[in-house]
Order: C-alpha cells, then structure tokens, then sequence
C-alpha cells in the first residue's frame, strides 16, 4: 500500500503553489491560504532548499520560490528528498530474507510506481 507521508504532502502543496505564483511566496501565507501548520511548512521548505528544489530569499519581501521550471522539477524527487524514496519496509529492502514469497512482486510494484511517479512534474500539479 502507498501512503504519501504528511511531509510529503505538505511539500506537494508548497510546490504547487509556488509553481502557480510568478514571484517568491511566503510559507505563512501558503500556509494560511490551505489551512496548515506554518512551522511544520516551514520545516518542509527548509528541507526542500537542501535538496535544491526551491531557492530563498531573506527580508520583508522575502519567501520562497522554485530553483528550475515546474515542468523540471520531479515528482519523484520530491518525494526522495522529503521521506527518503516511495516505499520502505523491509520486504522493499535487497538484503531481507522473503518468508512470504511475496518480495518479487513488491519489488516489481516499488518499480512500476517509480516509473510513472518518476514521469510526473511539479507542472502536473497545476494543471
């Protein structure tokens, strides 16, 4: 089963909003626009900085803003910065020992949702 993390989904909501505008956003003001923590937010942009998929800018009018083009910016990668890949667990791991036969198809499944999330863009959010 697939849960995408609240971290994840925080950072998918900032992405898109900032795709949307056409200058730097403030998290408060995302935040406040869809109902959600501003720390937490706030937390997920600093992380999506590290990994280069949005830039800052500092001061009153500062806020944040996407580093490449929307239609650039990978879904996929998105979700390995924040959370570290789509699936965990340890029948996703390639050194666990499979009990229930079952490691084929998780690890068949793990890379057919890599496939079609990896095609996917922060620019199909906003579509």
């Amino acid at each position: 089963m697939f849960k995408l993390s609240q971290k994840s989904d925080y950072g998918l909501i900032l992405l898109s909003n900032l795709a949307k505008s056409k200058g730097v956003v403030s998290v408060s003001s995302v935040a406040k626009k869809n109902k959600l923590s501003s720390k937490f937010l706030s937390q997920v942009a600093n992380e999506l900085k590290k990994a280069g998929i949005i830039t800052s800018k500092e001061g009153v009018r500062g806020g944040y803003s996407l580093a490449k083009k929307a239609t650039e910016i990978k879904i996929l990668d998105v979700l390995v910065a924040l959370d570290g890949g789509l699936a965990k667990g340890d029948c996703f791991e390639d050194d666990h020992e499979c009990k229930c036969g079952a490691k084929g198809m998780w690890g068949d499944m793990k890379k057919q949702m890599e496939e079609t999330i990896g095609r996917k863009t922060v620019a199909d959010l906003v579509v």
